[in-house]
């Protein structure tokens, strides 16, 4: 009782961010608060070319538990990937099909370590997919891609290429 570790030592997913997320956790909770760390929705980035990044669950753990319906979105046809001359990836929403909670985002391109937090945040505020779609986002920019990939899980994407 009384003792907060952080980090590497936690045993835990071994991030530096994850590392802040608990350290402020422990700071608040050794003030008397009752804080819980949300391991679930932790994004995970790869500093590649494309970048690589997700939070959440895949789709073949989230099969595993719910009936789940995907979107995608192809960056080949976001109008900012087009100008910037870097189409390869995509953006991939897997969510639950009965209540249309955000199980899990993939998303593989430009920026994509920087996109995921939309995701994250999302997550973390409890939105539901149709949340997510019906945020107005400026255009052209690569975070249209998170809206119109929540559009497809429900079949109403109409910019993804047939």
């Amino acid at each position: 009782k009384n003792i907060y570790a952080v980090g590497d030592v936690t045993g835990k997913i071994q991030l530096a961010h994850l590392a802040s997320a608990q350290g402020m956790i422990a700071a608040e909770n050794a003030m008397g608060e009752d804080k819980t760390m949300r391991y679930d929705i932790v994004p995970s980035c790869l500093y590649t070319i494309p970048e690589i990044a997700s939070v959440g669950m895949t789709e073949e753990e989230a099969k595993k538990h719910k009936d789940v319906t995907v979107g995608n979105f192809p960056l080949v046809a976001s109008g900012k990937a087009m100008a910037m001359g870097e189409t390869q990836g995509f953006v991939k929403i897997i969510a639950d099909k009965k209540y249309d909670e955000i199980l899990g985002v993939h998303i593989v391109g430009p920026h994509a370590t920087e996109l995921i937090n939309e995701a994250a945040a999302a997550m973390q505020l409890e939105s539901t997919v149709e949340e997510l779609g019906n945020v107005i986002h400026a255009h052209p920019t690569l975070s249209e891609s998170i809206m119109e990939a929540a559009h497809d899980v429900h079949g109403k994407c109409i910019h993804k290429p047939k």
